[in-house]
């Protein structure tokens, strides 16, 4: 059995701007899992709390959390997220989560 070691990266994204973000990012995820490419996964409806300052009301939004996985490449992970991801958002403060992670490789 073999190993891959990938990042992990989850970016919460406005539900009615999911569509445009996975259209907009997804080209670009690197094929690294066999013969797939685009691979990205989505969750269910949730909703994302904040306060831009502490003047400012709290806001509630509909979010999606979204998730990919790259290659375990410190350079391709930061000009994947300052080319690809944070472009493609409409916060202008995105969250974004990495994790190391290993992926079994398939045949």
């Amino acid at each position: 059995m073999e190993w891959l070691d990938t990042y992990r990266l989850t970016v919460f994204v406005p539900e009615e701007a999911l569509e445009d973000f996975i259209k907009a990012v997804s080209p670009h995820i690197p094929s690294f899992l066999g013969h797939y490419d685009h691979v990205c996964w989505w969750s269910e409806r949730g909703t994302e709390q904040s306060r831009e300052s502490p003047q400012g009301k709290i806001e509630r939004v509909p979010s999606v959390k979204f998730e990919c996985s790259l290659p375990k490449d410190t350079n391709l992970l930061e000009r994947f997220i300052e080319e690809r991801v944070r472009p493609a958002h409409s916060w202008t403060e995105p969250v974004l989560l990495v994790q190391e992670q290993k992926i079994m490789k398939n045949k």
